[in-house]
């Protein structure tokens, strides 16, 4: 099956059991953004050996949709936080869909964010959400 999707097509509702409702991706955005952050906190904590709280940028977010290969798929006149946006909702249907657990999206970022300096965590990041997004899509979208 072909990925090719794009983000404005995909405006139908959709009814997921965990929600109890309708919705559609794009609406998916304010949920995603609280899993992405929990799973990047989770992983750094995992791989500093300290509990760590930190958020994922929309500046991250954007370069890993784009490192994905999925920049096509999100839209055209996209900005950063609409490109942040749409990785945000790809990860809530994913989980919605339980087509990724917790212990699977951890478990790949704490994999891919191997550093050695500060400097390099930005990029390790990009990387790491690069990965997570295309094991996303590939998981979600096989599915419809």
């Amino acid at each position: 099956m072909s990925c090719r999707r794009s983000w404005k097509v995909r405006e139908e509702k959709k009814s997921y059991p965990a929600l109890g409702f309708e919705t559609s991706f794009a609406e998916l955005s304010p949920l995603g953004d609280s899993i992405a952050n929990l799973i990047y906190s989770l992983a750094l904590s995992r791989v500093l050996g300290r509990v760590v709280g930190k958020k994922v940028s929309n500046s991250i977010l954007a370069e890993a949709v784009v490192k994905a290969g999925l920049r096509e798929h999100a839209g055209t006149r996209m900005d950063k936080q609409s490109l942040g946006d749409f990785a945000e909702s790809l990860l809530a249907q994913a989980f919605l869909q339980e087509a990724l657990t917790l212990e699977e999206c951890v478990s790949l970022l704490a994999r891919e964010l191997r550093f050695s300096r500060k400097e390099e965590l930005r990029e390790a990041s990009v990387t790491a959400f690069a990965a997570l997004l295309s094991r996303a899509r590939d998981a979600v979208w096989e599915e419809e």
